[in-house]
């Protein structure tokens, strides 16, 4: 049978490449043997060797090869096994690669066959949702991401199918999206970012078929996240020490030498200690913010000038230039607004005492009763205290954390006069208009 010459000078029948050329393309790496290469990469000529680089690199920085010998490796979507193969020296006990196209695994089944290439790595048709209860050491994931209907959804289901450490690499969209206005039109304004950097993310959602081999295994939208929203992700659900391992810009750089707008990522993660981290983080979160809040405690002064002319309507002839800032800041337009908080924060420096204050833009009235009760409370003015708090807790239409906050307040005059009953329903009150306050672990604080 006539003999067909391939790259490297090997050989094989026609009818075999013929072969080759119906259950390919493979178009994801390098496919070589006894000189013989079998390759479509095309435009993504390259990538699966640096793939193999980084992840390997990201293994034995981790992991000793005698902890490698006990462990498992998953590599889901793993395409023709490719990736795998070229892992397989590692001397892992156990070796899975699980692809939702069953023609990319033949196609990796016939290739070895063809090029007599010897592999350890076990193929399986099927997705996340297959693997069951299965656990692997190590989870690699590249070039899928980006063919998925949510990512929030693939990347928990990794999360729980990884013991140890996950490589992900996927395509990714440009930071340069989350602009100003984008940051300023999704309100990061939640506790979180008292204690979080200023992070956003976002998504961009495409159609995509099953046409190619390298798409997605039916019809979908399929979303493309940033960088920032992978990341997220991932911090939520319980990775630790979250590396950028190729940035779209070296990754671009290194790989198709910036001739292609091609922007993906590589991210390696470790599994932390907890399944997901806001469970703990933000009960502690809220605990500092609420404790922080109910401790600290404004200037009579000051506070007393404010009550006084937006709770009373009493007109003061001399007010200090702090209090007229704040005045002036509750009642001036969003686009001036801005100045009045920035000479706030030349006033104060304790962030509880800014973070009341720049608070009290929204429902004014209610949030300086709450301080001004605050302040009451701790002079001992109980009965004053109890009829400026009330005032908040029997309004119409109250300000909610106004209210919360002064049930609680309230809890705490009622046990210094010792009223355990009215004590205990306004703890009541409190957890039944807000059941996640801290009330227990705030006890001891005023």
């Amino acid at each position: 049978m006539e003999k067909v010459g391939l790259n490297g000078g090997g050989a094989i029948s026609a009818e075999q490449v013929e072969l080759i050329n119906a259950y390919g393309p493979y178009t994801h790496a390098v496919w070589a043997s006894h000189g013989l290469e079998i390759s479509n990469e095309e435009r993504l000529s390259g990538r699966g060797a640096f793939l193999v680089e980084r992840i390997r690199e990201c293994i034995l920085k981790h992991f000793t090869l005698d902890e490698i010998k006990t462990f498992s490796i998953l590599d889901v979507g793993c395409y023709d096994g490719w990736i795998l193969h070229q892992l397989s020296d590692l001397p892992f006990a156990i070796m899975v690669g699980v692809e939702p196209r069953e023609k990319n695994i033949v196609k990796g089944q016939k290739i070895r066959e063809i090029l007599n290439i010897q592999s350890r790595v076990e193929l399986k048709v099927g997705d996340l949702d297959s693997i069951g209860d299965e656990v692997f050491d190590v989870v690699i994931c590249t070039g899928v991401l980006h063919h998925v209907e949510s990512t929030p959804t693939a990347l928990r289901r990794l999360r729980s199918v990884c013991r140890r450490m996950l490589f992900i690499e996927t395509i990714c969209l440009s930071s340069k999206h989350i602009t100003k206005t984008f940051r300023k039109e999704i309100e990061m304004k939640d506790i979180v970012y008292l204690y979080k950097g200023k992070t956003c993310g976002l998504t961009g959602q495409k159609f995509e078929s099953s046409y190619y081999d390298g798409s997605t295994a039916e019809l979908s939208v399929v979303s493309i996240p940033s960088v920032e929203s992978l990341t997220m992700y991932m911090d939520i659900y319980g990775f630790d020490n979250i590396e950028i391992v190729a940035d779209p810009q070296s990754y671009r750089a290194s790989v198709w030498k910036n001739r292609r707008p091609f922007n993906a990522v590589c991210v390696c993660a470790l599994v932390g200690s907890g399944k997901e981290k806001p469970v703990s983080d933000e009960s502690s979160w809220v605990r500092d913010y609420e404790g922080g809040l109910a401790n600290t405690v404004l200037k009579k002064e000051y506070m007393e000038s404010l009550y006084e002319v937006v709770c009373l309507r009493k007109t003061r002839l001399r007010v200090s230039l702090f209090c007229l800032n704040t005045l002036l800041y509750l009642h001036s337009p969003n686009w001036l607004s801005g100045l009045f908080r920035f000479l706030t924060k030349i006033w104060l420096d304790d962030k509880y005492a800014l973070e009341i204050v720049k608070n009290l833009r929204f429902n004014p009235e209610d949030k300086l009763r709450l301080e001004y009760g605050k302040i009451l409370y701790h002079e001992q003015d109980y009965e004053g205290a109890i009829a400026v708090l009330k005032a908040v807790t029997q309004k119409v239409n109250a300000d909610w954390r106004s209210v919360y906050r002064s049930f609680y307040l309230l809890s705490r005059v009622y046990d210094k006069i010792d009223l355990a009953e009215e004590s205990e329903r306004y703890k009541a009150l409190c957890l039944t208009c807000n059941p996640n306050f801290p009330l227990e672990f705030l006890q001891e604080l005023l």
